[in-house]
């Protein structure tokens, strides 16, 4: 049987261990070479003992090397090890009780793939736990030792927790992950911008209600002044008319502010919609006081001053809403002009007491001068802050020197060209002229506001569309992207897993018809056809070896068999008579050199004529080797049956005297004596009769003369009535 050969293929990289499987198949090995027939039972015994002995200490070996790396299937490697010991005993009784090459052949053949699957198989499972835990141990050993990044770590975490497909998956997800929360933050900055802008428009309602309401409130106050300039004389029913519009827009702008806005409007707007409330209350009282004739000036002045201020102030709450600086400018443009038009009420008020005075200068008058300028300050507000269609329809009543101007020669003109008595009506005619046409810029500049900041929010509007589709386009192509990705890498894995598997179970008839890719998975495809190609041409190989062994083997058997013909009978298997003679002459010269004893049996089956007469000759052949096979069952295996004649036998008995052959020769006649040949329901008795003779080299001069002298025994046992031996 072929020996068994250490490959470098079979290390499991543990030093002990892979000397303890060499010395294991090197013991194996002994068996292998020990002849069958011609080993003693003793060395057989040496050798499965010495084979025992170290297998039990390597399994002890190993085991211990498991249980300080925690292995575990450590129980089912132990209880595999105490199995093999157990089955060693009953390995080597077969060997030893069972005589035949077949079974010697058998032993060793399970010998042999146990130690292959205990190698590859059982040992290499446990070689990445014992790894790690011998690297840990050099690390604690070790301090300097060179430590794995921390990329490194984390790869093997990951590869040990997550799958190749949830690896691709996180992968192809982190991008998106990350787009996602990028657009949520577009989204939300977009959102709050939206409710920004909404926020500014609804304040922008209320400041053009605003401009209604304080245009009115400056008219009225203009009234009111002139009224108690000319102490009570005039303008009662401009006053009264006037009462009433502001009434009806203060109601109509509270009735705004309390339930038409929207929550996030009225949150703003909250605290400065009770003040507007307590000031109007306050200017219902100087009202009355008005009726009364009992208000001055300067109390009618700062009643209607004070609300109007507080009115136009909504615009200052815009400036803490989050917007663009763009729109921060226009509404600062818008509560330019609105300022510049107070101011002009306020002009307007004082101009009319200033009128009644004998100053013809209007700038003598400190609160007229103070106001102007005022005035030329919200100017280079508003220019430094308005946009071009702003400054467009602010283009006269906006320039500082023409208003200027304006201001002096009207003024002038009305001191020069009329009475006292005409001069309030005048001033305030001609005043409110301007402040009308600036109403009219006011509301043009708010409504132009309000377009803008409605295109602000459909903006927003289609930006959060453009980009929730954008989005949800993204998403599907990423999850189509990594559906195809993970197909591409997952798929091809699999194959080529699967054909390995597959080749494992000795199948080497997959065959990737199509290129798997030209990256890393198309080279392990090609390392996987390189490795079946080679593994089909090591089986081609081995089956032309195999081939070659079988004929060498069919050779030698039919030499062996030609050879067995040449000196065995044909018919029953015994050694020939050419044969028995050179084995004779052997026997005798080994008796002679070794002093040794050496006896021949002369056996002849009695009346065996008969038998071939009365059953043919067939059933006498039959006879013959029934007879041949008696007589090789009972011999010792250094003893030699041989067919001299047609029912002659002989045996040779080596290192036995003449004694001993005389009783085995007895018990061999009552075994033939019993034996029980059936015929066609008839039974055949057989007999025999047998010389037994001894060598003496005094006595014969040939090995012819022993057998004649065990013939002449034999002639005389036939002559005393067979069945008996002769000595």
């Amino acid at each position: 049987m072929t020996e068994l050969i250490w490959n470098e293929g079979m290390s499991v990289g543990i030093d002990a261990i892979d000397e303890d499987h060499k010395q294991i198949i090197a013991i194996l090995a002994k068996l292998t070479t020990a002849e069958h027939g011609k080993t003693s039972e003793q060395t057989i015994n040496t050798i499965f003992t010495e084979l025992e002995h170290y297998v039990t200490l390597h399994f002890a070996r190993e085991e211990a090397l498991l249980e300080q790396a925690c292995y575990a299937e450590i129980t089912a490697h132990k209880a595999s090890h105490q199995k093999f010991i157990e089955h060693l005993p009953t390995l080597k009784q077969e060997w030893l009780t069972k005589d035949c090459v077949a079974c010697s052949e058998k032993i060793i053949t399970f010998l042999h793939q146990w130690i292959v699957k205990h190698i590859l198989v059982d040992d290499l499972d446990y070689v990445s736990t014992v790894y790690k835990f011998s690297n840990s141990a050099n690390r604690e050993k070790d301090k300097n030792q060179h430590q794995p990044s921390f990329i490194a770590k984390m790869s093997q975490a990951l590869s040990k927790k997550i799958t190749l497909s949830q690896r691709v998956f996180i992968t192809t997800l982190l991008p998106v992950i990350g787009v996602l929360f990028l657009s949520f933050v577009i989204l939300l900055n977009n959102n709050k911008d939206y409710k920004n802008v909404s926020l500014i428009l609804g304040l922008n309602d209320v400041i053009a209600q605003v401009n209604d309401i304080s245009h009115s409130l400056q008219a009225e106050r203009g009234i009111a002044s002139g009224l108690t300039s000319s102490r009570y004389q005039n303008f009662n029913e401009q006053l009264s008319a006037r009462r009433l519009i502001t009434d009806k827009a203060i109601s109509k702008f509270l009735v705004l502010l309390s339930s038409e806005l929207a929550p996030s409007v009225q949150k703003n707007i909250r605290l400065y919609f009770a003040d507007v409330q307590n000031e109007f209350t306050e200017l219902v009282k100087h009202r009355k006081k008005l009726d009364n004739k009992t208000a001055n000036f300067s109390e009618t002045y700062q009643a209607y001053t004070h609300l109007i201020e507080l009115l136009l102030s909504v615009s200052e709450n815009l400036t803490h809403v989050e917007m663009t600086s763009q729109l921060a400018n226009d509404i600062s443009a818008i509560s330019s002009v609105l300022l510049f038009k107070e101011y002009m009420g306020q002009i307007r008020a004082i101009g009319m007491n200033a009128v009644t005075a004998e100053k013809k200068d209007l700038y003598s008058h400190f609160n007229i001068s103070l106001l102007v300028g005022k005035q030329l300050n919200t100017l280079r507000v508003f220019h430094y802050s308005a946009n071009k269609e702003q400054k467009s329809l602010c283009t006269y009543y906006c320039n500082a020197q023409i208003h200027g101007q304006v201001l002096l020669q009207r003024f002038s003109n009305i001191m020069n060209d009329y009475t006292l008595e005409q001069r309030s009506k005048h001033w305030f005619d001609l005043m409110s002229e301007d402040i009308d046409k600036l109403k009219i810029v006011t509301d043009g500049l708010t409504a132009s506001f309000e377009r803008k900041v409605q295109l602000e929010i459909q903006q927003l509007e289609q930006n959060n569309y453009l980009i929730i589709a954008l989005l949800s386009l993204f998403l599907v192509i990423a999850m189509l992207f990594s559906l195809v990705l993970n197909h591409s890498i997952i798929n091809p894995i699999r194959q080529i897993t699967k054909a390995l598997n597959n080749m494992a179970q000795g199948h080497k008839n997959i065959q990737f018809k199509e290129s798997l890719g030209a990256d890393d998975i198309g080279a392990m495809q090609l390392a996987y056809e390189k490795l079946r190609r080679k593994l089909l041409q090591v089986d081609i190989f081995q089956a032309i070896v195999n081939r070659q062994k079988n004929e060498i083997e069919y050779r030698k058997s039919q030499q062996t068999h030609f050879e067995t013909l040449a000196f065995t009978d044909a018919l029953t298997g015994a050694v020939n008579r050419h044969q028995f003679n050179k084995v004779l002459a052997e026997e005798i010269t080994r008796s002679d050199h070794d002093q040794l004893p050496l006896s021949i049996m002369l056996l002849d089956i009695d009346h065996f004529k008969q038998v071939n007469d009365n059953f043919g000759h067939g059933v006498g052949d039959e006879v013959l080797i029934m007879f041949y096979r008696a007589c090789k069952v009972a011999v010792r295996e250094s003893d030699v049956v041989a067919r001299i004649g047609g029912e002659e036998f002989v045996i040779i008995l080596p290192k036995t005297n003449a004694k001993n052959a005389y009783h085995f020769a007895e018990r061999l006649r009552e075994k033939i004596q019993q034996l029980e040949v059936i015929i066609d329901k008839h039974k055949i008795e057989l007999t025999v009769s047998i010389g037994v003779s001894q060598w003496r080299k005094d006595s014969f001069s040939s090995s012819e003369e022993f057998v004649e002298n065990a013939d002449k025994l034999l002639y005389q046992a036939k002559d005393s009535g067979r069945n008996r031996v002769v000595v």
